[in-house]
């Protein structure tokens, strides 16, 4: 058998994707996700007299607070397996990252074990965050950018 003919086999074996319904699940999810936040945010300018910007620091807590809660508890995964990018894409999904390689580790010890895995899976995402933010800043200083100068 050559490589065409293997991938021509490997083709036919390869479960059908639906990309469609994959996107909604993942529109639903992430929009239900952002909609608690709003909520959240919401409840915060309510009962504790914040602006929109003051809220929104305790909100994206709250949030993460959920998230490691339920995926201490097994739920967060579940809702990660059937929305896909929906759960991952939110701030959620990368509190969950760590929480879920913090659990997986912990029986490796605190240092070695939780403190070293811990960031495997978000260490990528913070360095490209790093690395992003700081591409922007350098755009904004040299192009002279938004309305603070």
């Amino acid at each position: 058998m050559n490589e065409q003919e293997y991938k021509d086999l490997a083709k036919q074996h390869r479960p059908k994707t639906n990309v469609v319904g994959n996107c909604l699940k993942a529109f639903l999810v992430g929009g239900t996700i952002c909609l608690i936040g709003q909520c959240i945010q919401q409840l915060f300018m309510t009962f504790a007299n914040m602006t929109s910007q003051e809220a929104s620091s305790p909100t994206v807590a709250v949030l993460i607070l959920i998230s490691v809660i339920l995926t201490s508890l097994g739920v967060y995964d579940k809702i990660a397996q059937w929305a896909g990018a929906g759960s991952a894409v939110p701030v959620t999904g990368f509190a969950n990252s760590m929480c879920s390689s913090a659990i997986e580790s912990k029986a490796e010890g605190i240092v070695l074990g939780v403190g070293a895995n811990m960031f495997k899976l978000a260490g990528s995402v913070i360095v490209f965050g790093v690395v992003a933010a700081f591409a922007v800043g350098v755009v904004h200083v040299i192009f002279g950018l938004g309305g603070v100068h």
